[in-house]
């Protein structure tokens, strides 16, 4: 039998003014460890990410470095990590050694063509192992190829924008910096792109957006602007969605900022649909809500940029019995799971009126107030293998009695303390 959790969520938290510990950002502790290895490790970081995903990072980075060079083949497994696959993809490229980067099935069934061609296109040495344009990938490293003058990679930009991400930090690796030149009609998470551009400046890369579709990057990377990484907006979303559901009370979520880095803040904005107010003071947000009262539905929300709170706006909706349309999310069938069908699947499950419109890749969760959501604590909910199928149906607690979640660990590979902040 699965392993299962059951949620009875404490409502005490909400009836004061309490402090919620969120995770440090993944993102952003991903993205900087890369530049802080590629500097040689020339500088500290703070409050770097306790996550899954962060800690294999780390952890095949330091393989990386006692193993550069080395005559034999060194296997990385990356197991379903899709930052750790794409940005050690570029990062392996031009390390000298001979390197197999390899996941678990799912990520055999991540497609990493896009970021494969612009590399090969740069000299790369890489070949399909199994599954043309899939993991596992062989590659054959050589720093060598950095000395390229006047280096340029056409790299298409619809898919991931793990993609761009990867190939932009590598840019310092090159004597003269690279120029990236972005194509495909629907560009995805511009907002993480951004997010890459910023913390190589902190770092002391000069990034320049000539247009929406060429990025210049050069120089050399040092320490940070602000080594402390800030908490993690994504995981801030399942708070909001407490509060959402629940329907009164006050949440202050520690060092969140309102420059951050991350595209996921837009859940402030978009929470205030749901009768949310959001401050931002000197450690971070105060989130009230005062009313059950919400307006401005139905709505319609574009996940291009966004595609990690999709799941979280989905089920507050459906939760609270509103009229949604769910749409820019055809990056998501190549998640850890296929997140359309196992959010449309899950939803169906539990009583809710959801169409899926496979043409435009659109879910239509049409409002049932009245009814709201049929829950059946005999079944729990299936979380097929992904972090925020879990956390994002555990929001449901909030309004209903007891919610039943299957595989609870897997909230580990972003937000380890999850089932702690929430018992709590």
């Amino acid at each position: 039998m699965e392993n299962t959790i059951s949620v009875s969520f404490n409502t005490d938290i909400l009836e004061e003014d309490s402090d919620v510990p969120l995770p440090s950002s993944k993102s952003i502790s991903n993205r900087l460890l890369v530049m802080q290895h590629i500097a040689g490790r020339k500088f500290h970081l703070k409050n770097v990410s306790t996550s899954d995903d962060t800690v294999l990072m780390r952890e095949l980075l330091e393989r990386i470095r006692d193993n550069e060079g080395s005559e034999r083949e060194i296997e990385l497994y990356v197991d379903n990590a899709g930052t750790v696959m794409r940005f050690l993809t570029a990062l392996l490229s031009f390390t000298d050694g001979e390197w197999l980067l390899t996941g678990n099935e799912r990520m055999k069934n991540r497609p990493v063509a896009p970021l494969v061609d612009a590399l090969r296109s740069l000299g790369a040495n890489i070949e399909y192992v199994e599954t043309p344009n899939y993991p596992p990938i062989r590659i054959n490293g050589d720093k060598e190829l950095c000395k390229i003058q006047n280096a340029a990679v056409e790299i298409d930009a619809a898919l991931s924008s793990q993609f761009i991400s990867a190939v932009m930090m590598i840019a310092p690796m090159f004597q003269n910096g690279l120029h990236i030149t972005l194509y495909g009609t629907n560009k995805v998470s511009v907002p993480y792109i951004q997010m890459t551009a910023s913390l190589m400046r902190s770092c002391g890369v000069k990034v320049e957006f000539i247009d929406n579709s060429n990025i210049f990057a050069e120089g050399r990377y040092s320490a940070p602007e602000n080594p402390c990484i800030e908490s993690d907006w994504s995981a801030a979303s399942y708070m909001y969605a407490f509060l959402a559901l629940y329907g009164k009370g006050t949440l202050h979520l520690p060092h969140l900022y309102e420059d951050s880095v991350q595209g996921d803040k837009i859940i402030a904005d978009w929470f205030e649909d749901f009768g949310i107010e959001t401050t931002f003071n000197h450690d971070g947000i105060i989130a009230v809500k005062n009313s059950e009262e919400i307006s401005r539905f139905p709505r319609s929300y574009d996940f291009t940029h966004h595609p990690d709170i999709a799941q979280t706006i989905a089920v507050v909706c459906a939760g609270l019995g509103l009229e949604v349309r769910i749409t820019g999310i055809h990056s998501l069938k190549h998640k850890e799971t296929d997140r359309i069908a196992a959010v449309f699947n899950e939803l169906v499950r539990l009583g809710a009126n959801v169409e899926y419109n496979a043409k435009y890749d659109e879910l239509h969760i049409i409002g049932n107030s009245r009814n709201g959501l049929s829950i059946n604590t005999k079944e729990p909910i299936r979380t097929y293998g992904d972090h925020r199928m879990a956390m994002a149906f555990a929001t449901l607690a909030a309004r209903y009695p007891c919610i039943k979640i299957e595989n609870p660990e897997v909230v580990s590979k972003s937000f380890p303390d999850f089932w702690n902040v929430i018992t709590k």
